[in-house]
């Protein structure tokens, strides 16, 4: 009995082993045959899908285009954030007409406000809005509510970054700029930037008293900028050039600080071909006089201004400048990628050693458009540096 028992499980087993093997074999067969013949329908079946999920979002009318997007990004300083934003896109004056108003691209008008929310306790309502009017009028804010756990490190190039200080900084910020078109280029008018701040030095090494804004405190400030834009598209651009000269003047008689400060940001795109490639470069310089409080600092780090170092506030002092460059490739349906590379540094003064110490930094991004008409992405970007530090980054729209 028990050797009849043995046989009749190894039966089974030897036929559940064959079947097992014929199962196999089929599904091999089976996987060849679609990486042959129907590996591009169901990709395409995807594809159609992950269309359908975006216009179920997107809201299309004449004259405007509303859509909400689900916020999901990630930042070494904040880690895993979730949250909401709504989209309100538009043109004013004369509809679709307005776009080619006088022969000339016309801009869209937008509306962004979005609440987020964080691993790491940070929270952040946002509210961005550019309207572009017909008569060349151009009116753009930025206003920020933002909790967040963060961290200080001392102040220049080459000091040790391995002691810093764990603070929570509590902001709101209002900044927007006014300006009037001598052109359809060329911009000319005001800016302003107000700011009030609380800073909770949680472990406290180095953010000491004598540092301006230790403990948070206001600034205020308002001064003129101008601007040439003949970039194709605010969005994704693809040819064109953008370059602003901005100048801000905080007196003390408005904040805590009296400082300034003067920003110039150059950028130019070569479109590649007729696919979709693009090479653009960039050359960012900022510059501050005066008591200027830490978090107002020119900074070298971040999601924009240098990926390979996540922490912005890590790499600050009175100046900053980079240079980037981004080469820009389509891959198949809404996805694409980018190869960017970098130098820069912060600098007390402007002197012969600003070319030492130069920090170099390059990485790699992939892109997921998610309105390919507007060419808006989300990207996942890494990018590593000569510093030692990297950044790893999943936000919406381009770095530049």
């Amino acid at each position: 009995m028990k050797l009849t028992g043995y046989l009749v499980i190894k039966k089974k087993a030897l036929v559940l082993g064959c079947l097992f093997g014929l199962l196999k074999f089929t599904v091999n067969a089976q996987t060849d045959t679609l990486s042959h013949a129907d590996r591009t329908g169901i990709m395409q079946r995807v594809a159609n899908f992950a269309d359908w999920g975006v216009d179920l979002i997107t809201f299309k009318k004449e004259n405007y285009t509303f859509f909400l997007l689900p916020v999901m990004a990630y930042e070494e300083r904040t880690k895993l954030a979730i949250g909401v934003m709504p989209v309100w896109r538009f043109y004013l004056g004369k509809g679709k007409a307005g776009r080619h108003h006088e022969g000339l691209y016309y801009r869209p008008s937008n509306v962004s406000p979005s609440l987020v929310t964080s691993t790491t306790g940070m929270y952040q309502f946002e509210f961005n809005s550019d309207f572009y009017f017909i008569k060349d009028w151009y009116i753009q804010s930025k206003w920020i509510y933002q909790w967040m756990p963060d961290k200080y490190y001392p102040v220049g190039n080459d000091v040790d970054k391995t002691l810093y200080s764990d603070v929570d900084i509590k902001k709101i910020e209002f900044a927007g700029r006014l300006m009037k078109g001598l052109n359809k280029e060329v911009f000319v008018g005001l800016n302003y930037d107000v700011g009030f701040y609380d800073v909770k030095n949680k472990y406290a090494n180095n953010l000491t008293a004598d540092i301006a804004g230790f403990n948070g405190q206001n600034v205020v400030g308002g001064g003129l900028v101008v601007s040439y834009d003949s970039r194709n598209s605010i969005v994704y651009s693809n040819t064109g050039s953008f370059v602003s000269v901005a100048h801000l003047w905080y007196p003390k008689k408005l904040g805590d600080f009296a400082f300034s400060t003067l920003t110039f940001d150059a950028r130019h795109f070569f479109k590649l071909g007729s696919r979709g490639k693009v090479l653009g470069a960039q050359l960012y310089i900022k510059s501050a006089t005066g008591n200027i409080p830490f978090y107002r600092m020119p900074v070298l780090g971040g999601k924009n201004l240098f990926r390979g170092i996540a922490q912005p506030y890590k790499y600050m002092d009175k100046n900053s400048m980079y240079l980037q460059a981004a080469y820009r490739s389509p891959i198949w349906w809404r996805l694409g990628y980018e190869v960017f590379a970098g130098a820069g540094r912060v600098h007390s003064q402007w002197d012969g050693s600003l070319l030492k110490h130069m920090h170099l930094m390059g990485g790699l991004g992939l892109r997921v458009k998610v309105l390919e008409e507007e060419g808006l992405s989300v990207r996942f970007d890494y990018g590593m540096s000569t510093t030692g530090d990297t950044g790893l980054f999943f936000t919406l729209g381009e770095a530049f």
